[in-house]
């Protein structure tokens, strides 16, 4: 019943200040005010948990002194407010943890992060193939020839050119690219010559060593940032009696630290899967799906952190602003990253917002599945698009589901270390449904309060021994009335809201596990109408889905390290053998990792260039091939061939111009001509042929170059069958002899395996 007259006390107070009214009088009246206010907020606090917050028993102390002192001289009241200055001093000055820890801890977390990402960065550069031909030779992988074209592209026809880098003038996503080309013609200000091929490896070795730790640094710490207020419990003055024990000053060092520790721990431990950002570089490679998976982290921080300014209306533009730029940037790296942010994040949505909220974007997701159907059933002519079960009817299933739910617990880390994280894991998830069944095990103590989202500087002022009652409520009361109303809400949080924030980033978290190991075990193992949908989004082959496993393993091991951490309940030995737990998987996967050391080798194999596989797309024999193509063409004059048998790489190497400079030129948009070349040459008609190709060049010259079959690593192309005409034998004959071509080099002397390779020029005359 006194709620409304206790709720305008702090207007009341700022009257008071602004009137002068400074007699003894008044200033009895305001104590028992303050007395009345505090008690109704200690027996509120009670009646929602059974435990009374101290901080509360503190402020009612406070408020039992203030009148008392009402009833003395100002002068006297001065004294006794000196006087109980100096005790608070006296007993919390010989406490070292009170200015030293606290200090190191501060101190300690801003070098651990940097020392964390270094050591990651060196990793990472480590395991960089070191020879000369990783800076010298291209990368032989089945996309390579596309990346290293786009760059090209981006070169000879400016900045404009990445709004529609595929060979038929379709958009690629070419933020990769773009950065490649960029630091191409910045090396050339200097003076430098810098090669495509290094330019190429240098952005990855950048993203890869520096962005990615960087960012699940920043990831990581939205989960972090509770144990910076948590640890410092162990410092407070009801700890005084207890630190006389040497094992409480030992945590009392330690524990302060653990932020600082996981700083130093998660961005080793970043790199330590194969899966991101190794896989990238050896699987396509897959370039822009991985940078995009590279920058994801950001988009993700500033998505938790925006849910938590609706949450506290504090600081919401500043959060939306940054989840925009976030976004942008993350979408023009990739557009489809945006399935796996949706995937990683919607847990957290649910488990957050309200469900009027929820509808909404769930409306709006729906609406833009819809707009994707129709962009992709436009696009893409299928008669298959409402029969699931029939999509990527080739797929092949490459694992068992045994071996898939191996990889994603294990992190994809190979040996001992792998079944090392896989235990972790296990634990972790142990923990993390601990921490839903009974969050109230896990719950911060009441000094913890501004870590949790939702609290704010009230909260810490109000736990504040050093700051005067008056004080804070003459500075509440200056508040505006909304801001005001929203800081009340957010002071008095409970154990129980605590308990309860815990048990729902618990359930997303978890959630976000699970579906992450969905969508890889439906990509890799399974097959069917069900992971068909599922894996749809990431072309359903398990190549993008293994670069997500870390966003699924990492969260959950650091959420799970922080809840352990934060426990109240917990002695702190526990929490220091979690640490070195940590500590010591981060090291030990960084030694004997055998799937990380395959893919090493994997990468410089593809990067040598020798005549060991001679029916592989790039050889000593077909490099030599292609640079006599090119200084008898030239640049102008299109040549054509099956991009399959490596013909590609005359374009990545020598800039060609090469009719399929890379192995999928599409039919869409300005792609027609592909396919009309293919069916003139199989047609048989050699006018038809000429007049087809002969259009094509700029110089008004055209040549085809006959280089041996497809190779068997581009193999898994879907419709390589449409450049089977071009190894026709008998048609070659035809159009050599009728004339409608002429052999121009001959190069079946140089390989045994070279019979009837040459270089032919179409007469077009």
């Amino acid at each position: 019943m006194f709620h409304p007259f206790l709720d305008a006390f702090p207007a009341f107070v700022a009257a008071r200040s602004s009137f002068g009214l400074q007699n003894a009088g008044a200033i009895a009246i305001c104590g028992l005010l303050s007395r009345l206010r505090l008690r109704w907020m200690a027996m509120k606090q009670h009646s929602t948990d059974n435990t009374i917050p101290t901080a509360a028993d503190d402020a009612v102390d406070e408020a039992d002194s203030a009148v008392a002192a009402s009833k003395t001289t100002d002068e006297t009241t001065a004294k006794t407010t000196d006087k109980i200055a100096n005790k608070t001093t006296n007993d919390t000055s010989p406490l070292p943890c009170d200015s030293a820890v606290p200090r190191l801890s501060r101190i300690a977390l801003p070098v651990c992060s940097v020392i964390g990402v270094a050591l990651a960065a060196a990793i990472v550069w480590a395991w960089f193939p070191h020879g000369s031909a990783a800076w010298t030779n291209p990368l032989h992988e089945i996309d390579a020839p596309a990346h290293y074209y786009f760059i090209r592209k981006i070169l000879g026809e400016g900045v404009g050119a990445a709004t529609h880098l595929w060979p038929n003038d379709e958009y690629y996503p070419p933020l990769f690219h773009l950065l490649a080309a960029g630091m191409i013609k910045l090396a050339s200000l200097f003076g430098v010559n810098l090669s495509i091929y290094a330019a190429f490896n240098t952005v990855w070795l950048a993203t890869s060593g520096l962005v990615w730790p960087i960012a699940i640094q920043l990831y990581a710490s939205y989960f972090t940032r509770r144990l910076s207020h948590s640890a410092q419990s162990v410092c407070s003055p009801r700890f005084a009696n207890a630190r006389k024990s040497s094992a409480r000053n030992v945590a009392s060092v330690v524990v302060p630290l653990f932020p600082a520790i996981l700083a130093l721990i998660i961005p080793p431990l970043a790199v330590a899967s194969a899966s991101h950002p190794f896989q990238m570089l050896a699987s396509g490679p897959l370039i822009a799906f991985g940078l995009a998976a590279t920058l994801l982290p950001f988009w993700l921080y500033a998505t938790l952190r925006l849910l938590d300014a609706l949450a506290t209306r504090e600081h919401l533009v500043k959060w939306i602003i940054w989840f925009f730029v976030t976004a942008g940037v993350c979408m023009f790296a990739h557009p489809r990253i945006v399935f796996t942010w949706l995937l990683l994040m919607a847990p957290f949505v649910l488990t957050r917002l309200p469900w009027k909220a929820i509808a909404g974007l769930a409306g709006v997701v729906v609406l833009g599945a819809a707009v994707f159907l129709v962009y992709m059933m436009s696009s893409y002519k299928s008669d298959r698009y409402f029969n699931p079960a029939s999509w990527f009817h080739t797929f092949v299933p490459n694992r068992t589901v045994p071996e898939a739910l191996k990889i994603y617990v294990t992190d994809n880390i190979g040996g001992v270390q792998g079944w090392f994280m896989a235990a972790i894991v296990l634990i972790a998830f142990a923990v993390t449904v601990a921490a839903i069944i009974r969050p109230q095990w896990f719950a911060a103590n009441r000094t913890d309060s501004a870590t949790v989202p939702g609290a704010s500087a009230i909260d810490r002022a109000s736990d504040s021994t050093s700051a005067q009652p008056h004080e804070q409520v003459a500075d509440f009361a200056a508040m505006p009335a909304d801001r005001r109303n929203r800081k009340t809400s957010a002071s008095y949080r409970t154990p129980r809201s605590d308990a309860s924030q815990l048990r729902r980033d618990a359930i997303a978290v978890l959630l976000a596990f699970f579906l992450v190991g969905l969508v890889y075990v439906c990509s890799t193992a399974l097959t069917g109408w069900f992971p068909n949908i599922v894996a749809a989004a990431w072309y359903r082959a398990e190549t993008r889905p293994l670069t997500m496993i870390p966003f699924g393993v990492l969260p959950l091991i650091v959420f799970a390290a922080v809840v352990l951490l934060r426990a109240g309940r917990l002695p702190n030995v526990t929490k220091i053998i979690a640490i070195v737990l940590l500590a010591a998987l981060a090291i030990s996967c960084q030694f004997g990792n055998t799937v990380r050391s395959a893919l090493s080798d994997a990468v410089y194999a593809n990067m040598t260039i020798d005549d060991a596989r001679p029916d592989e797309q790039l050889t000593a024999t077909k490099e030599k091939i292609l640079k006599k193509v090119v200084k008898e063409t030239g640049t102008d004059s299109v040549v054509v061939s099956d991009p399959l048998n490596g013909s590609m790489y005359a374009t990545a190497m020598y800039g060609a111009d090469m009719l399929f400079p890379i192995y999928n030129a599409k039919a869409e948009k300005n792609g027609a001509i592909f396919g009309q070349t293919e069916n003139a040459f199989a047609s048989g008609d050699g006018k038809a042929l000429t007049n087809t190709v002969c259009p094509l060049s700029a110089d008004g010259d055209a040549y085809f170059l006959s280089m041996g079959g497809q190779a068997p690593s581009l193999q898994m192309f879907t419709f390589k069958q449409q450049y089977d005409t071009f190894h026709d034998q008998k048609l070659i004959d035809q159009y050599a002899k009728d004339g409608t071509m002429r052999k121009v080099q001959d190069y079946s002397n140089m390989a045994s395996y070279a019979k009837g390779w040459a270089l032919y020029q179409f007469n077009c005359q």
